[in-house]
């Protein structure tokens, strides 16, 4: 299976992977999975990292991005298909970063490893 995983999912699967589901520990742990993290998570991860609000990973993203590697993990970057998508995509989310992984998630055909329910209501299949 491929999936996107989104900010928390990846923070939780090497700080509190407690907070996962057993499904969702599962899914990251399977190495026949082909698993992603998008750019805009590594960048929304970074701006809480420096504001303050994130201090459980250390001073830099280089913490998860060697982490990712270590598992297998690969970091999907922003492409222009996913900014048109993101245009044509309804309000039902207001979050920024969330949006952008919903476009690439509608655009790579990629389900999404999330707790947040709001991802559904763009017909993403969600994995938890």
């Amino acid at each position: 299976m491929r999936l996107l995983l989104d900010s928390n999912a990846l923070i939780w699967a090497y700080e509190r992977p407690s907070e996962l589901s057993p499904a969702a520990r599962a899914a990251i742990g399977e190495t026949a999975n082909e698993r992603f993290v998008s750019m805009a998570s590594l960048w929304e991860i970074a701006i809480k990292i420096k504001t303050g609000k994130l201090n459980t990973i250390g001073s830099s993203v280089a913490y998860l991005r060697d982490e990712m590697e270590a598992y297998g993990i690969s970091l999907l970057p922003i492409r222009y298909e996913h900014i048109l998508q993101l245009e044509s995509l309804p309000h039902h989310h207001s979050d920024p970063f969330d949006r952008l992984l919903i476009a690439q998630a509608l655009t790579e055909s990629l389900p999404i490893l999330s707790g947040d329910r709001a991802f559904a209501n763009y017909g993403i299949k969600l994995v938890w």
